[in-house]
């Protein structure tokens, strides 16, 4: 969805060929114009969210690196634990 400019003097030339008063024609268009552009996300706000967003995926990268070594690790040691639980229960039966 486009945003549209709100061209304040304009507005304020309209109200008061109207018959208002300038300063109060004044009053209405920048309240008009606070109403429309409140909330309303700068381009400088949407660079920030998408750096910081950035940033997010790069930590969850590195955190998923982390956890893939530690998962490589405690398969490691789960394999070399049961092969010394098979060759203590080799040696207890008499196979080795």
């Amino acid at each position: 969805m486009a945003a549209h400019a709100l061209d304040t003097h304009k507005a304020v030339r309209t109200l008061t060929d109207a018959g208002m008063q300038e300063p109060a024609a004044e009053a209405v268009v920048t309240t008009m114009r606070d109403a429309v552009t409140e909330g309303v996300a700068t381009e400088t706000d949407v660079a920030n969210l998408k750096a910081e967003l950035k940033a997010d995926i790069a930590n969850l990268r590195t955190d998923a690196a982390v956890l893939k070594s530690r998962l490589d690790t405690m398969q490691w040691v789960l394999g070399l634990n049961t092969a010394a639980v098979l060759l203590m229960a080799g040696r207890m039966f008499g196979a080795f």
